[in-house]
């Protein structure tokens, strides 16, 4: 049987029925008094069954329209309104991604969690200095660029600030291999480059102007990633040599390193290419061209090393197992990772670690101010989430 509106309001009787305390949360009282302009101490509970109306003591029911739809929107900004701390809860769901800014870097949410940072001892193509394993906990999420930064994002970065990556870099210089030629820099690192290419032939100082002036215009705590960090990312849960496997035979479709492209331009060097061609030959590709590992990251292996904050020991005795950057009062050189269009696919294992490459540049003391560029030599930035 319908029962109307009407027959399940209040009827008038001798004693005027009211609607018991704690039918419905006060915040509904509040909204009933804002619509109806009364003093809260005259209203009553709102009366969740009769739709759309207030009660109003010696008045009975008062229709307000709509008065549903404005109590949900009230719940809803309730449930959204920013308290302290907010805004983080959701960035720290890993895999979430987010910009800080239209021209900033676009950031994933890593998650927290534990490896085994280096190379077993059997590993093929394993190198002394990525021992001995050890066991490293990242205690909190972090955020981590989805690509390398960008040509395009660094020239964002230089326009604002003026800021001089010099004019001079490490470039290819055929089969004699690379050479420091003049006027050669990031604009122009030798080979054809676009917006959406990794910006190379920055030196770990440009680096580092580049992420402070990034938190400065976001507000936000941009940074290096650690060297544990960045083979932490890299893996992402994976303990063979390549966070797609142990055989180089799938490396074409993750990783910019020299392939059958690279060939012709390389005859009479002692390059080794794997089995597949991709185009690029001796120059970078644009970023996110290959397949992401498991975190949502491209470019973890090949296409430009990647400037960490760490200094250069020659293995990990002593190195913190919580993350944390390895420096020492005398950082000669920084550790670079991930290997690059012209590194050999062993070389782009997530275990390697190398240092810009001082026999370029002997005599230049500018090596040890973190002044080294080179056209196959960029960055991927963090940034805390707390």
């Amino acid at each position: 049987m319908h029962v109307s509106d009407a027959d399940q309001r209040p009827q008038p009787a001798t004693q005027e029925q009211e609607p018991g305390n704690g039918e419905f949360p006060q915040r509904a009282a509040q909204l009933c008094t804002a619509i109806l302009g009364q003093p809260a101490g005259q209203l009553r509970e709102f009366l969740p069954t009769h739709r759309g109306k207030c009660y109003r003591a010696g008045l009975g029911v008062v229709k307000v329209q709509e008065i549903l739809k404005v109590f949900l929107l009230l719940l809803i900004a309730v449930a959204m309104a920013p308290e302290s701390g907010a805004g983080q809860t959701d960035l720290a769901e890993p895999g979430a991604t987010f910009r800080d800014c239209e021209d900033c870097p676009e950031m994933v949410v890593v998650p927290p969690g534990r490896f085994l940072m280096g190379s077993p001892d059997s590993e093929a193509g394993r190198m002394a200095h990525e021992g001995p394993q050890r066991q490293v906990t990242i205690s909190k999420p972090m955020a981590v660029s989805r690509f390398e930064v960008t040509v395009g994002q660094y020239a964002r970065f230089v326009d604002e600030t003026g800021h001089d990556s010099g004019d001079a870099c490490v470039v290819w210089a055929g089969v004699d291999g690379g050479s420091v030629v003049q006027g050669k820099n990031w604009q122009d690192p030798n080979f054809p480059q676009a917006d959406d290419h990794p910006v190379v032939c920055i030196s770990w100082n440009d680096a580092r102007a580049y992420i402070e002036w990034l938190g400065r215009t976001t507000g936000k705590p941009y940074r290096f990633l650690s060297e544990s960090e960045w083979e932490y990312m890299a893996r992402a849960g994976t303990t063979t040599r390549y966070s797609f496997g142990d055989s180089e035979e799938g490396i074409c479709g993750y990783a910019n390193v020299p392939d059958l492209s690279a060939e012709p331009v390389t005859q009479g060097s002692n390059w080794q290419y794997v089995n597949c061609d991709d185009g690029y030959g001796v120059q970078s590709a644009p970023v996110g061209s290959y397949a992401p590992n498991a975190f949502g990251l491209h470019d973890v292996h090949g296409n430009v090393w990647e400037w960490t904050e760490d200094c250069y020991h020659d293995s990990f005795v002593g190195a913190p197992s919580d993350g944390a950057p390895r420096l020492s009062d005398e950082c000669a050189t920084r550790v670079v990772k991930g290997g690059s269009l012209s590194a050999p696919a062993y070389l782009s294992r997530s275990a390697v670690r190398f240092f810009g490459a001082l026999e370029f540049l002997p005599e230049s003391d500018k090596l040890l101010l973190g002044e080294f560029r080179n056209f196959n030599l960029g960055l991927r930035v963090a940034r805390n989430l707390d």
